[in-house]
């Protein structure tokens, strides 16, 4: 996956990263042409992280079959709330921290 700095303007892959931090439930990049620390914007972050555990809620209802007569819908809003993490994963741009 590739983003790119807001800092320098250079196109980055994941790979090359040379640092990674964790605060809590924000993940920050170090960006290894200029060193600055990126991230997501915190709003954005938010929506992410939302998504991810309303799939794993979901995954765990219909995995322990709680629901039974709602596994349908269930899995609709489990796919809703995927579809939000990753579509913000790949399209939200980066912030200097």
């Amino acid at each position: 996956m590739k983003f790119d700095c807001p800092s320098c303007q250079a196109t980055i892959h994941n790979k090359d990263v040379k640092a990674r931090r964790k605060e809590g439930f924000v993940l920050q990049r170090q960006c290894p042409q200029c060193d600055a620390w990126l991230r997501l914007n915190p709003k954005m972050e938010a929506v992410k992280n939302a998504g991810l555990m309303t799939q794993l809620i979901i995954i765990l209802l219909n995995f322990f079959s709680v629901f039974p007569e709602y596994k349908t819908e269930l899995s609709v809003v489990g796919l809703v709330g995927m579809s939000l993490a990753l579509l913000i994963i790949l399209k939200t741009k980066r912030e200097i921290v």
